[in-house]
């Protein structure tokens, strides 16, 4: 009997709440949270209402015919920014494209130009990298362009320099740098804090995904130990149990003083069964006073061979080396190997059959050999036994290996051999 593993005994927290342990959220980061991730509902109510509000404050002058044109190119600037962190490429250019119009057309700076520093930010935070850098380099490229057209103005009108000309477009140029190296600042800063949050959400969700899966693994592998040791109880305790109720109809004909024997083997063995299923079962309900006792091992094998043996089957049972010192899984994994190979023999060996079952401790190494000289295989069989493939499955958990066939003198051999440190200590 298998006890639950901690996988199966600690109880499953939900996905939410491994997120929220992984990442301390204050109340500024679940504010950004938020805007980030609805970015359109943020920037549709935002310029949205800016954009409706300039609309209705230039009604009164469209009636009386007297539209400034600074409010013209101002408010599709400003309808631009509801998709500027939501399509940031597009918008972007359209700002671009606006501020470009009118500088061309003589009005150099407008209420609108704001929009130009935001969109520089959504650019580099929201944007792709050849839209972060297409929306840098216009943004320095207007503003030499802006400092040009004022030096020019300047020139024309008062007929400075060429010298103070060109200190007059650099201290422009400069002023203008400032603003937009600080803005491009600021949205790199931002833009690896975005990353970070991003990236630490989804290795939250991935730690999570992760350990769902390796608390299904290991329910799944304890599951199949139990249908393991479940097919080992069941096959020998009721292959014995038959064996002993077709030879008691023989007995309580021939030699009626006998059958009470063969009735008391029966009902031991169906008793022991029984504690053994009871057990099982309450491994799979996961029910935590459900009391477990001590598992079999090498120095219980005589109980198997007895129980076989009083079902009418001869076993030889050899033992040599030091078995007390067989860790307790594998000496548990022996025992059921054992059992299986002579619950096979039962079933399948035929009418006097004998069985030889050898158990040899040796300096690394533990050796179980389990032979007899039935019919070799049972060819009623319909193949979908299990046995075989629990005890493959049971030596290939500890490293060893496993031999099974039919000998060519008949008869059917079981060999299994585990990798053992030396019980004085040599590995």
């Amino acid at each position: 009997m298998t006890i639950p593993s901690a996988a199966q005994r600690a109880p499953a927290r939900p996905a939410g709440d491994a997120a929220s342990s992984a990442i301390p959220v204050g109340r500024l980061d679940g504010a950004f949270s938020w805007i980030s991730e609805h970015p359109r509902i943020v920037d549709a109510v935002v310029f949205g209402t800016t954009t409706a509000l300039l609309i209705l404050g230039c009604l009164p002058l469209l009636m009386i015919g007297s539209v400034p044109l600074w409010a013209l190119w101002s408010i599709p600037m400003i309808a631009a920014g509801t998709a500027l962190r939501s399509h940031p490429g597009w918008a972007t250019l359209a700002i671009a494209c606006l501020a470009l119009a009118h500088a061309l057309t003589g009005h150099v700076i407008v209420l609108g130009d704001v929009m130009i520093f935001y969109a520089l930010y959504c650019a580099n935070v929201h944007g792709s990298q050849a839209v972060a850098r297409a929306a840098t380099g216009a943004a320095l490229f207007g503003d030499l362009v802006l400092a040009a057209a004022l030096v020019i103005t300047d020139w024309i009108w008062s007929g400075s320099s060429i010298f103070e000309s060109a200190l007059l477009f650099a201290a422009l140029a400069a002023f203008g740098t400032l603003p937009i190296g600080a803005v491009w600042v600021i949205a790199r800063y931002q833009r690896v804090r975005v990353d970070q949050l991003r990236l630490a959400r989804r290795s939250a969700e991935q730690a999570v995904l992760e350990r769902e899966q390796r608390t299904r693994i290991a329910v799944a592998d304890e599951r199949a130990r139990i249908a393991r040791e479940m097919h080992d109880v069941v096959a020998h305790s009721l292959s014995v149990i038959i064996a002993q109720a077709d030879g008691g109809r023989f007995i309580a004909a021939q030699q009626p003083d006998r059958a009470a024997e063969v009735l008391a083997t029966i009902g031991e063995t169906g008793r022991s069964a029984l504690a053994d299923m009871r057990g099982l079962l309450g491994v799979l309900r996961q029910e935590e006073e459900t009391s477990f006792g001590p598992q079999p091992g090498l120095e219980s094998i005589e109980d198997p061979v007895e129980r076989v043996r009083s079902a009418g089957l001869s076993v030889d049972l050899t033992r040599s080396g030091e078995l007390a010192g067989v860790p307790q899984g594998l000496s548990l994994t022996s025992f059921r190997i054992v059992q299986e190979a002579l619950t096979n023999v039962v079933k399948h060996a035929g009418d006097d059959a004998s069985a030889l079952v050898r158990i040899d401790r040796r300096p690394g190494s533990l050796q179980l050999e389990i032979i007899d000289d039935g019919q070799g295989s049972d060819a009623d069989s319909d193949g979908r036994g299990h046995g075989l493939t629990g005890m493959a499955e049971r030596v290939a958990l500890f490293g060893g290996t496993l031999r099974t066939g039919p000998l060519p003198s008949g008869g059917f051999r079981v060999s299994a051999g585990f990798p053992l440190p030396d019980p004085r200590g040599t590995p």
